[in-house]
């Protein structure tokens, strides 16, 4: 009976610690959500009754720029790693020259996966900047 009291003595505890913490949190939150309601609605006034369009060759010169950097990382990396691979396989045995051609393995894969990102990010680039 004395060990079911002091259990139910220290979750309660724990939900008044808890909810004296989270409860002026929840009132500063729901007070910004208020706000936030009416930011909204003004947005979306705005938005109605502006009549302008996306200038698209911004868009896309943008989001090209973003697939070239990070293409440019993604190669780096491979590089870094490739030369690392063939330096740390030229350097061991027969036993540790096996597991790295099984890790070679997964930086081809790796490879393809950078490359075939690139081309298929290209290829919605250059769809998009047609239509």
């Amino acid at each position: 009976m004395g060990k079911k009291l002091n259990s139910l003595f220290k979750i309660s505890l724990l939900m008044i610690v808890f909810f004296s913490v989270i409860g002026p949190n929840c009132c500063i939150a729901a007070g910004f959500l208020g706000g936030m309601s009416s930011s909204i609605a003004n947005f979306k006034k705005v938005g109605q009754s502006s009549t302008g369009n996306i200038d698209t060759t911004n868009v896309v010169s943008e989001l090209v720029s973003v697939g070239q950097a990070l293409t440019f990382i993604g190669t780096g990396v491979l590089i870094a790693v490739t030369a690392y691979m063939g330096i740390k396989f030229l350097t061991s045995g027969p036993q540790e020259q096996a597991k790295i051609r099984e890790q070679l393995m997964g930086l081809l894969v790796a490879g393809f996966v950078i490359f075939g990102a690139y081309f298929i990010w290209k290829a919605i680039i250059d769809i998009v900047s047609i239509i």
